[in-house]
């Protein structure tokens, strides 16, 4: 898929009728699904789950069975069942995949896929884990705090654009995962990162990211204990990242950990009932989660927002007008982004057509009704992005890039003459919601839109003839085999 034009991943609006009333429930094993065979509908599932997910939604509806064995599981495309998971029924749902049924009497074994790389950090934590350390680390992204970064943005994504020359060929996602791995580090770790550990975190990230999508599969952990190539590597590059992180923490307890940085309150850190202090291996799995997941998904923000201005000259032309009134030729601040409306409309917009996050999974507690269907304990459930974000029943034209959506209300008299219904609320939902939404969700917003501000008020990026862009759907969606676009200065 080369652009947002690309029709082929939107679901239609043609979608069977409303499910029964939860007190109508139907049996699990009514929920509709492929018919070409248990093994078969996985491999092209595995093969490209973008596609697939939205033929599944297009042909069968809000719920869809995708798998029987080794668990039972189910892409769930209803805002409402949607916002049941996240927000109001979220204690009947839990984080991560089952990878396979449990026998009478025995549990689940769930998995987490980052926990590969992330251990027990907030991301992949649970229950009471989660809970204290997501009070504790709480305080490092309220809003007056992430306005204290934002000339660190700004500044940041400037002297990235300081290397650039007029005419120079750039991998542009790895311009913009560099620039966002320097303003996490600068932000919350208080330091400045060298060549060397950059590459030792991106490369452990680049190791794990697709063996994660694998991790849900029966004897996944057991391959990864035999000595085979792909196993040694990741190895390796979790024990190269993990020294970093131990030496960042070493360094920062030398110097008293008096600092308001996230390791510094780490280390301070004290149990409410016991006063002990935080163990490294807790501190470093906060650190690393905050390190590699703070920066990916702004970095793949930003990468699909210029992938999609490549080919959108008129939204160009409407986000370099608003920029050069604004900021003329300073660097945004803090106080410009209630004046930069149509920049973070494209970057909204960007996030709805390649959301950071395609999908993501929760697995039952408890028996459940789900937008109809009465699902059992132990059930695997997607959520995904990518199908709602594109899904016509919410969005008039969906496929198309158009930030002025973002300007309006959704239930305007042009999405009245269009038929469009009235938007519900996890028609668009990037972060998540509810207790698991995204703790760094505002802090990725206003780093995104200052760096596009910044960027953008003097450089365009134009695509390279013939090249597909095609999205990779890991943990996250980033752009195969890199971004190559062409830096042009603005006159």
């Amino acid at each position: 898929m080369s652009s947002a034009t690309d029709t082929s991943h939107s679901p239609h609006a043609h979608h069977p009728p409303a499910a029964a009333p939860a007190s109508a429930a139907r049996d699990a094993e009514e929920v509709p699904g492929p018919t070409d065979g248990p093994v078969a509908s996985l491999r092209r599932l595995r093969a490209d789950p973008l596609n697939r997910f939205g033929e599944l939604a297009r042909e069968h509806g809000p719920v869809v069975r995708i798998a029987r064995w080794p668990v039972s599981a189910f892409l769930v495309t209803e805002p409402e069942a949607i916002a049941d998971a996240l927000v109001s029924g979220h204690r009947a749902y839990a984080k991560g995949a089952v990878r396979r049924r449990g026998r009478a009497g025995s549990r689940e074994t769930v998995v987490q896929p980052l926990a590969l790389l992330l251990g027990q950090g907030l991301l992949t934590s649970a229950g009471d884990v989660h809970r204290r350390q997501r009070r504790l680390m709480q305080p490092l992204f309220h809003k007056q705090r992430i306005a204290g970064y934002a000339d660190a943005f700004a500044s940041i994504a400037a002297d990235t654009a300081a290397g650039w020359d007029d005419g120079q060929l750039l991998d542009l996602h790895a311009e913009m995962t560099r620039m966002t791995l320097a303003i996490i580090a600068r932000t919350l770790f208080d330091v400045d990162l060298d060549s060397r550990v950059v590459d030792v975190v991106r490369t452990a990230l680049d190791e794990t990211m697709p063996a994660a999508r694998r991790a849900p599969m029966p004897g996944f952990s057991t391959v990864e204990r035999l000595p085979l190539p792909g196993a040694r590597r990741r190895r390796a590059s979790r024990d190269a990242l993990d020294q970093v992180v131990l030496d960042l923490i070493a360094q920062r307890r030398a110097a008293g950990a008096t600092g308001a940085d996230l390791l510094s309150l780490l280390l301070s850190a004290r149990d409410a009932d016991t006063g002990a202090p935080m163990d490294d291996a807790q501190v470093r799995d906060e650190a690393l989660t905050l390190l590699l997941a703070g920066h990916e998904t702004t970095a793949n923000a930003l990468s699909w927002t210029f992938h999609l201005l490549g080919d959108a000259a008129e939204v160009r032309a409407v986000l370099q007008a608003e920029l050069d009134e604004v900021l003329g030729d300073r660097l945004p601040t803090i106080d410009d982004l209630p004046r930069l409306p149509y920049t973070g409309a494209v970057f909204q917009e960007s996030m709805r057509l390649f959301p950071p996050v395609w999908a993501m999974g929760r697995h039952l507690v408890e028996d459940r009704d789900v937008a109809g269907y009465r699902l059992p304990a132990g059930s695997t459930l997607v959520f995904s992005q990518w199908v709602v974000h594109r899904d016509a029943r919410w969005w008039s034209e969906p496929d198309r890039f158009d930030p002025t959506r973002w300007l309006q209300p959704p239930d305007t008299e042009a999405d009245a003459a269009r038929s469009t219904p009235p938007r519900p609320r996890f028609a668009y939902f990037p972060f998540g919601a509810g207790p698991r939404q995204c703790i760094g969700n505002t802090l990725a917003v206003t780093e995104g839109i200052m760096a596009l501000a910044t960027l953008a008020r003097h450089w365009t990026f134009a695509p390279v003839p013939g090249r597909v862009v095609t999205p990779q759907p890991l943990v996250t969606l980033r752009p195969r085999n890199g971004l190559p676009m062409t830096a042009r200065r603005r006159p």
